[in-house]
């Protein structure tokens, strides 16, 4: 099990450490709690006292109440400029209000790119923004606003986190599709590609919250698919996201650029089952590090036909042996993040 540190601790147990060597990091989220969530990653793992202590995390949503703090870690630009709702000239002054603000005071900022941002063009605000930030860090290999490259800082491995979870046995057959919380709108396409695909011995399973908006579509569909596709429908506890990963044969990533669906990704491997994921660059490096078979891809959007060929593939050439994920440790990638909260500090 992750301990979850309380706020400015572990910092005088860095050996050498001295007040000027450990910043202090103001993270905009909420503190790191029993459900696995982004902050889980920059924490590490503490349950042999290893996690790393290079720098003292403080966790508060608001980053204009920031006083005293070295470092400012922006995991939601949101948090600062307003969300899409929110207007362009009111986003920009926010910006402007916020970069002013990192200078008056001496705080260095980085700044994290979220999914969502990768596939559209970035607004003047999030250009301010990103211009101040010291670093700019992503799960995938993005770019930020003001065309810099982002330090790429992979997903942490999920095995310690869930020893002692009660797990089941792989049901034959079975291809999930997960989610810690709603449902990606992209499971909804799944869900008619495999009604159509041609899977005798194979079914579908659903486990999450099925979003208000697509309850009626996901009603229709799944009416005339109760021999082959069952519905969990209902926000996972973390023990109960373990326990449905486990009875995967399979599980199908369908927005593999989301953060949730890479921890459901991360968890899937971290249990030893494979997973199904379309072709992208980030994938198939996926795919080199965790060894053969683990992570199969498919080319360009979900067909039915290509649904066939990857499970027909599977049972041809199931995975063996456990996924490699040493590269992954929970401790690894925090050290990673605290390597940029120092030289984001020592920048200043």
């Amino acid at each position: 099990m992750f301990s979850v540190p309380l706020p400015r601790t572990g910092a005088a147990t860095e050996p050498g450490a001295t007040e000027a060597s450990v910043p202090t990091v103001l993270v905009t989220s909420r503190p790191p709690r029993h459900r696995v969530d982004y902050v889980d990653e920059l924490v590490g793992d503490d349950s042999e006292g290893r996690a790393p202590t290079g720098a003292v995390l403080e966790f508060r949503t608001d980053p204009f109440r920031a006083h005293g703090v070295d470092v400012i870690h922006l995991t939601d630009i949101a948090t600062v400029i307003g969300g899409p709702r929110t207007r362009d000239r009111e986003r920009t002054r926010r910006a402007k209000r916020f970069t002013k603000m990192l200078r008056r005071r001496g705080i260095a900022l980085v700044r994290t790119v979220r999914e969502t941002e990768a596939d559209r063009s970035r607004s003047r605000a999030e250009a301010i923004v990103d211009a101040a930030a010291t670093t700019v860090t992503s799960l995938d290999a993005v770019t930020a606003a003001d065309g810099r490259a982002t330090v790429l800082i992979g997903h942490s491995h999920l095995r310690n986190r869930f020893l002692g979870f009660p797990r089941e046995e792989a049901v034959a057959g079975r291809v999930l599709i997960t989610a810690v919380n709603t449902l990606h709108p992209s499971s909804r396409p799944a869900v008619t590609v495999f009604g159509v695909a041609d899977l005798p011995g194979w079914t579908l399973r659903l486990a999450g919250k099925v979003p208000i908006d697509l309850e009626d579509s996901y009603a229709r569909t799944l009416a005339d698919l109760t021999d082959t596709v069952s519905l969990r429908d209902e926000l996972l506890s973390d023990a109960e996201c373990v326990s449905e990963i486990s009875q995967a044969e399979i599980v199908l990533i369908t927005a593999p650029t989301n953060h949730r669906s890479q921890s459901v990704l991360m968890l899937a491997l971290s249990l030893d089952r494979p997973v199904l994921v379309e072709d992208s660059p980030q994938t198939r490096a996926l795919a080199d590090e965790v060894g053969p078979s683990w992570v199969r891809r498919h080319a360009g959007p979900l067909t039915a036909q290509t649904l066939e060929n990857e499970l027909a593939a599977l049972r041809a050439d199931p995975p063996t042996g456990r996924p490699r994920l040493d590269a992954r440790d929970p401790n690894l990638i925090s050290e990673q993040y605290f390597a940029v909260y120092r030289a984001a500090a020592a920048a200043r």
